[in-house]
């Protein structure tokens, strides 16, 4: 075994067991650091397949972009410097994340099954085959058509800015939850809170008058008061 094979090996490891960490986790900002250690797994991958760009970009953008975004979105959210953060999806996460994992073993994987005389498996390998049955080589100038296709806008360019748009209202977002609020705004909110006590309290006092004038006791319905209390106190006041 070489030692290519030994470092994709301990990759590989790497990033699957990251993976399952953060599906499995309950702790989001633990399963965040995970995800980075996957990143850097990948663009190790990269490295080997010797497509340095393509390992530049994972670096850049998953790991110092969309992986700092998220990191930044759990701890900026309210509440949860003081509550222990919890993953409530973990579960589904976990049957989601082993969905896409057969599905990945049945386009890249080496397995071949014959069904009706069909075979299935290695899918990603058949479709990359050229007519001599190797994989077609890539052109040394991917990268340059790449970048023209990120910017042309008869492919890329509409998709690229629409994620990137994407990202700064998702950062924008959490900053907004997590903002300190102001003084003004908390005098506002406990404004409204008594102004609604007050007109709670003011038809309260004009079911009591409606009741009496018409001669008949009644208990006003109190907010969260059964209707069973509501007619055994009116019962009581009759009787006595």
């Amino acid at each position: 075994m070489t030692l290519q094979q030994l470092i994709f090996l301990g990759l590989a490891a790497v990033i699957v067991l990251a993976a399952l960490f953060v599906v499995s986790t309950r702790n989001l900002f633990r399963a965040a650091l995970m995800l980075v250690v996957s990143f850097f797994g990948i663009a190790g991958l990269y490295v080997l397949l010797d497509a340095g760009f393509f390992a530049v970009a994972q670096v850049l953008v998953y790991i110092g972009a969309i992986s700092i975004l998220i990191i930044f979105g759990v701890m900026l959210t309210r509440g949860m410097q003081g509550m222990e953060p919890r993953n409530t999806q973990a579960v589904g996460g976990a049957v989601v994340a082993a969905i896409i994992f057969g599905v990945l073993v049945l386009l890249l994987g080496p397995f071949h099954v014959t069904i009706n005389n069909r075979e299935f498996g290695n899918i990603a390998w058949n479709f990359a085959k050229d007519a001599t049955g190797n994989a077609p080589a890539v052109a040394d100038t991917y990268i340059a058509s790449l970048g023209v296709a990120l910017v042309d806008v008869n492919q890329f360019a509409l998709p690229f800015e629409l994620a990137s748009v994407m990202i700064l209202l998702v950062m924008i977002g959490a900053i907004w939850v997590a903002r300190e609020r102001k003084v003004a705004e908390v005098q506002a909110d406990r404004r409204d809170i008594l102004a609604e006590e007050r007109e709670e309290e003011a038809s309260i006092e004009a079911a009591k008058a409606g009741a009496s004038s018409t001669g008949v006791p009644a208990v006003p319905a109190a907010p969260g008061l059964p209707e069973t209390a509501i007619a055994h106190g009116a019962g009581g006041h009759g009787e006595h």
